[in-house]
């Protein structure tokens, strides 16, 4: 139960209220006359002519002084209905149980399997609310309209005094106590909304802490494997690459071989070659020297001696076709051997690569390995830092939703400031219709007096349907 006040303030707001347009004084007597021309035109007067309606009769007209609370809290006025008609259910969103899960995250953060196992079980536990939930508050009005209406007249608001005694002024059903208990309803309300906008702080807070804790791990982890992979590489290399150094060194002496043969092969060609070439040349200058020889034996006449001379000839010109035809096979063969050569070398030189792919295998399979744990290990964390960023956006929205509807709370009322209880009479007209059916009851709150008539005012808390309990 809240503190009861000693001291309230009881103020009363009259019926009619001249508005600023009207300069007649709007008499006493005129507002009872027009309260009963309205209460006369609203009675029923038995129309229909098959199935003819009862008349109704009019009981009486009461002007009596509806309560209406005004209670001074965190810096507003909230406003209660005296009588409590009015009685709203503040709704609210319940959260998922925070203690649970709070409780999983910590007790499965000793390993980073467990921890990461928990976070991906719980990847929506904060996706939706756990249900509504409603909390009365009992006479407190919430209608805007009616608030701002209200904060309006209040300003012809006066002390009650002896003239209040010919009016029924009504008892607050909804007493100072339990006004008091409302308030710590609502008190209660936003302290729980206060609450748990820290609850779901301090999970998120907790969550992306061991979330940085388990990724600080990770890495260290990470850093570890690479080490511990680079030293298995360290260690294994030298040996390997003696292995491979002798398979090129056996290499590099069968490329050897293999030129060295095919070389001498070469050099054997080249040396027919250049002996063919130079006995053409010989031959060509011997031909030059006899031709020569025969022009000045035929000069001399000398018959004989030229006839030996151009049978020499003859015999020698027959060899060049000989010559050329074996040079061009030797080219060939030399094309041919350098072709071979290549064939060979490359085939020497490819011989020991499985053997160089099967020594360098281990070193393989260690880079493979530590490729594969590291890019298992970068996923881990990947996956870690995105399930935990999304939790952390349900429990963000969560948040948001909960500071509205605290700030829905705080904004009840009006921002108008008031020190103290204050208990505020709204002076209406209650009028009583009867018939042999029973009665019915309608109500004529207070009213702003213009130059054109009267204007309705704070219908907020009363309704034709609600007078029936009179």
């Amino acid at each position: 139960m809240g503190n009861v006040p000693k001291n309230i303030r009881k103020l009363i707001l009259p019926f009619a209220i001249t508005g600023k347009d009207r300069f007649k004084p709007f008499t006493k007597d005129m507002e009872m006359a027009a309260v009963f021309y309205l209460a006369e035109r609203g009675r029923k007067k038995g129309e229909g002519r098959v199935l003819k309606k009862p008349e109704e009769n009019l009981a009486y007209i009461s002007e009596t002084c509806y309560p209406i609370w005004l209670i001074p809290w965190k810096g507003r006025t909230l406003i209660f209905d005296g009588l409590e008609f009015t009685n709203p259910a503040i709704s609210y969103d319940e959260l998922p149980d925070i203690k649970a899960f709070e409780r999983d995250i910590q007790a499965s953060s000793r390993s980073r399997e467990g921890y990461t196992a928990a976070i991906s079980q719980n990847a929506s536990y904060f996706q939706n609310f756990a249900g509504k939930e409603g909390k009365t508050i009992h006479g407190l009005i919430t209608n805007p309209n009616f608030t701002k209406d209200l904060m309006e007249y209040l300003q012809d608001a006066s002390e009650i005094g002896k003239e209040s005694t010919t009016k029924a002024i009504l008892k607050p059903l909804l007493d100072e106590s339990e006004v008091a208990d409302s308030i710590g309803e609502l008190s209660d309300l936003r302290k729980m909304l206060m609450d748990e906008i820290q609850a779901l702080g301090g999970v998120m807070k907790l969550l992306s802490k061991q979330t940085k804790e388990q990724v600080k791990a990770l890495q260290l982890e990470m850093k570890k494997t690479a080490k511990v992979y680079d030293q298995k590489l360290r260690k294994l290399k030298p040996k390997v690459m003696a292995k491979i150094n002798k398979i090129q060194e056996k290499r590099n002496e069968e490329i050897t071989r293999v030129v060295q043969r095919y070389d001498r092969k070469l050099r054997a060609l080249h040396q027919q070659r250049i002996r063919a070439e130079r006995a053409l040349e010989r031959h060509s200058s011997d031909i030059e020297r006899i031709e020569a020889d025969i022009k000045v034996a035929r000069e001399n006449n000398d018959e004989a001696g030229e006839f030996q001379l151009s049978s020499k000839l003859d015999k020698i010109k027959k060899k060049i076709p000989l010559l050329e035809k074996e040079i061009k096979e030797i080219d060939r063969e030399l094309e041919n051997v350098e072709d071979a050569k290549k064939i060979d070398v490359s085939k020497a030189r490819a011989k020991p690569n499985d053997r160089l792919e099967e020594a360098m295998k281990c070193l393989h399979d260690i880079e493979a390995a530590k490729e594969a744990r590291t890019r298992m290990e970068q996923q881990e964390l990947e996956s870690l830092e995105e399930m935990t960023t999304s939790i952390i956006k349900q429990i963000d929205t969560m948040i948001k939703t909960k500071e509205t509807a605290l700030n829905e709370v705080d904004s009840l009322g009006t921002a108008e400031r008031r020190r103290k209880y204050a208990l505020v009479y709204l002076s209406s007209y209650f009028v009583c219709y009867e018939t042999d059916d029973g009665k019915r009851y309608v109500v004529y709150p207070p009213s702003r007096v213009g130059s054109m008539g009267i204007k309705t005012k704070l219908k907020g808390v009363f309704g034709a349907g609600k007078m029936k309990s009179f």
